[in-house]
């Protein structure tokens, strides 16, 4: 059905390959690139335009994805107001919004398609559900993360309820197996493969929706969806013992050829947002998935192939791209999509989804540097730092500058006499992930100096489960009594019932300015 959708919306191919050095990406070079590359009709791209021929499936989506992912590459709203403009134009276009209906009559919150049914009757393709709703998703997501987005709250909770009203549609055409599911196309529908389950990109990209509505809004029913569809997905992975990798087909429910690289960026992106979220996939499979981009799709004459066998070539090598995120899983696959990406001067959406994962795997060394993320020390076991033994905040006295501390608001200073601090604002971005253990209890401790802001100095702390879910969220607060270093008074953690890890993020009580971290510890009690 779908195995040509990459050409439709690549209007004026002007690729051309050629090969550049291959050094430290430069963060402005490459958000320039992407800005470059979002100018189509005037950077509206398609959101004007409806469903009916998968404009907005397989081409609006890409767009407003690349939005969100360079909203998580640089920090800068100005990518979420973008998205904000596109989304609610891409709303307009429901059915239930412009008063059409489907095959059976029924105007429904999602977007009908004509162009591969039979005799162009109407019938809402779950694909298309799923990737059009991702990014909507993840808006509200970014924003319910992060207090100093509070302007963009409105917003959110429309996406949010429109991507659950969409996924909703499809329903009825969900298919329960016990420890596995999948959609299928609905049976009776206008479609030659109605009553079929659909093909593996094609559910996937609603499983990607549905994990993050669970993220989102802790409904349980997202969660068993999603986990079952990964498990499917797993159980038709082959091992490839030569190359370390997996190999898998179009589909599970037909004879079908090897998926294809521009089917397989939606699976294998569904595959890794599983791995982050500690569900179905493993590091392991992270690996072979890595592996099989590295070994597979990268050809020795530096070309990209057209499927993950390593079969054939591609003339859409921007594609390579979406792969980026395993780029921690094997170095070469950064510097090839570095190449090809950069090298692109027009991808349509596709193209500009790629060139936003290569600015976030820049940015963001867990989602795929140009280098393997580093291993977690062992408590204590840093020589460069002066953690003690039991400490389980690793680089807390930022001796070793950022290492270990996460987010985009990360900043190290160094004192004349060479001591270095954190410097933390209002947000969410400054923290770093600490392993607990359920019902045990912790001590946190920290110096803290008044900086310029006005407000209360903060450290916020989150408990997630196993699975990534929320369980609960405190705060500590510190008024200072002067303008040295002060000591926080110790507070004691309660880690709860299901409880894997903490989330401890450093920042000032409101308004602008900064205040000053250092010796941030938390050990058991």
């Amino acid at each position: 059905m779908l195995r040509k959708w990459i050409s439709v919306f690549v209007t004026c191919l002007l690729f051309f390959v050629f090969v550049l050095p291959v050094q430290a990406a430069d963060p402005a070079g490459l958000r320039q690139k992407f800005d470059s590359l979002d100018t189509v009709n005037g950077g509206n791209w398609f959101k004007d335009a409806n469903n009916d021929q998968a404009t907005l499936a397989w081409g609006e989506s890409y767009v407003m994805d690349s939005y969100v992912t360079m909203y998580d590459a640089t920090g800068d709203t100005y990518y979420l107001d973008k998205l904000a403009t596109h989304a609610s134009a891409v709303l307009a276009q429901r059915d239930s919004v412009r008063g059409v209906t489907d095959y059976r009559g029924l105007s429904l919150p999602a977007w009908r398609n004509g162009r591969y049914t039979r005799n162009g009757e109407y019938y809402i393709f779950a694909v298309h559900t799923g990737m059009i709703t991702y990014p909507l998703a993840r808006f509200a997501q970014i924003v319910a993360a992060d207090p100093a987005l509070q302007g963009y709250q409105a917003a959110a909770a429309t996406f949010l309820q429109a991507a659950k009203d969409a996924v909703a549609v499809h329903d009825d055409e969900w298919v329960d197996r016990g420890d596995t599911g999948y959609y299928q196309f609905r049976p009776g529908a206008p479609y030659k493969q109605a009553g079929l389950g659909l093909p593996f990109n094609q559910y996937l990209a609603l499983a990607r929706t549905e994990l993050v509505l669970y993220q989102v809004t802790g409904d349980a029913k997202y969660l068993d969806r999603a986990q079952k569809m990964f498990r499917h997905f797993k159980s038709y992975l082959a091992a490839d013992p030569a190359a370390d990798s997996y190999k898998w087909q179009y589909s599970a429910f037909y004879r079908s050829a090897v998926e294809d690289i521009g089917h397989a960026a939606i699976d294998v992106n569904a595959a890794f947002l599983a791995y982050r979220a500690n569900i179905v996939f493993t590091g392991e499979d992270m690996r072979k998935f890595a592996n099989t981009g590295a070994k597979k799709l990268i050809l020795p004459d530096g070309k990209i192939a057209n499927n993950i066998a390593g079969e054939g070539t591609t003339s859409y090598e921007w594609l390579f791209g979406m792969w980026a995120p395993y780029a921690q899983f094997a170095p070469a696959i950064f510097d090839t999509a570095y190449q090809k990406v950069t090298a692109m001067t027009a991808g349509g959406g596709s193209g500009l989804l790629a060139a936003a994962m290569l600015n976030k795997a820049n940015a963001d060394p867990s989602y795929g540097a140009s280098k393997p993320a580093p291993e977690r020390p062992a408590p204590g076991g840093d020589p460069g730092s002066v953690q003690k033994p039991g400490e389980l905040i690793v680089n807390g006295d930022f001796s070793r500058d950022k290492a270990d501390w996460g987010g985009k608001d990360v900043v190290v200073k160094t004192e004349g006499n060479g001591n270095k601090y954190g410097a933390a604002k209002y947000g969410w971005a400054f923290y770093q992930y600490v392993p607990v253990e359920p019902g045990t209890q912790y001590i946190l401790t920290a110096d803290t100096r008044k900086g310029t802001a006005a407000s209360r100095a903060r450290i916020a702390y989150f408990y997630y489960d196993a699975k990534g879910k929320q369980l609960s969220s405190k705060s500590v607060y510190y008024s200072f009594k002067g303008n040295g270093w002060e000591q926080m008074p110790a507070s004691v953690l309660t880690a709860p019932a299901g409880a894997s890890q903490v989330l401890i993020k450093l920042l000032v009580d409101g308004g602008s300015g900064t205040h000053d971290f250092d010796n941030v510890s938390l050990v058991k009690k």
